[in-house]
């Protein structure tokens, strides 16, 4: 807990500018505050943009896409909106994700799940 707090400050910057992150700005089901989230970035098709959770619904962004599916995403610098869904693990999809997304869920995984952000045009 201390490292990411001490490390989210310094990714939240690079992410969304870095091709291999993105940020993820959900809102606090609280709250009701804007939460940026910097995440490895997962492959995009048919309008949406894949992401892993590695600590599966236990993480705090989960829980609250969960609640408000409304969120925004910040990719190469450009912020999408979208509405995003929890999805099961599937390790078919996994395989389409970088070696560095993969590289999560393998050393810190606590029962982790796909997050599938549909992108609105």
């Amino acid at each position: 807990m201390v490292f990411w707090r001490a490390f989210n400050p310094i990714a939240r910057r690079l992410a969304g500018i870095a091709p291999w992150w993105v940020v993820l700005e959900t809102t606090g089901r609280r709250t009701g505050r804007a939460r940026h989230t910097p995440l490895a970035r997962g492959p995009e098709a048919d309008g949406a943009l894949w992401l892993i959770s590695v600590h599966g619904r236990h993480a705090a962004w989960v829980k609250n896409l969960s609640d408000r599916p409304a969120v925004r995403i910040r990719v190469r610098g450009r912020w999408s909106a979208g509405r995003a869904s929890v999805v099961e693990w599937d390790p078919e999809r996994v395989r389409s994700f970088s070696m560095y997304a993969r590289m999560g869920p393998r050393t810190l995984g606590i029962d982790p799940v796909l997050v599938r952000v549909e992108l609105s045009s």
